[in-house]
């Protein structure tokens, strides 16, 4: 699992791997975000609020202020201490504030090694650290098979497929919507 280390400004979470940890996200992240980011196998399973292309300008805007007015926590993915990746845990408002969504995404070099599985582990732990969240999604691009693969092996379940209820690309697809409940 992650240990976390918590204080009035960030949050840094130790993933089980050595030089893995989530924390918050720094201005000298713009360069390897920028980089990383701009991946087309990367956007291709991302909302369409995710930029392409992925610019130094948008990535210095994300690592300042973007990821506070996106809303709930978001974190760099890092590698001895160099941000390769991004994830966050938004919670839910009004009837479904029950909820938190959580998602991932890691540059191409670290895919197939188990990194995004610990992230959706640890991003799982701490939304159920909130007493009012009872439930955990992720929804995922059909066809996003290593993405789905993750939110099994975090224990998150296929609760159903929302068809056509997203789009991407100017093309509207389906989503997977995978979930896990507080026990008890």
């Amino acid at each position: 699992m992650a240990s976390t280390e918590r204080n009035t400004t960030a949050l840094t979470l130790a993933l089980d791997r050595p030089g893995w940890t989530l924390r918050a996200w720094r201005a000298t992240d713009a360069e390897g975000l920028a980089m990383h980011a701009n991946n087309p196998e990367v956007w291709r399973w991302m909302s369409d609020t995710f930029p392409h292309p992925y610019t130094l300008e948008i990535a210095r805007h994300w690592v300042t202020r973007g990821h506070v007015e996106f809303g709930g926590d978001n974190w760099a993915i890092a590698h001895d201490d160099q941000a390769v990746g991004g994830c966050g845990c938004l919670p839910q408002a009004g009837h479904q504030r029950c909820n938190a969504e959580v998602g991932w995404w890691l540059a191409e070099p670290f895919w197939g090694q188990g990194i995004t599985t610990l992230v959706a582990r640890a991003l799982v732990a701490r939304a159920f650290e909130e007493p009012q969240i009872t439930r955990v999604f992720a929804p995922i691009h059909a066809g996003n098979q290593r993405s789905m693969r993750v939110a099994e092996k975090a224990g998150l379940t296929l609760e159903g497929v929302q068809r056509k209820s997203a789009i991407k690309a100017g093309r509207v697809i389906d989503r997977h919507l995978y979930a896990v409940v507080r026990a008890g």
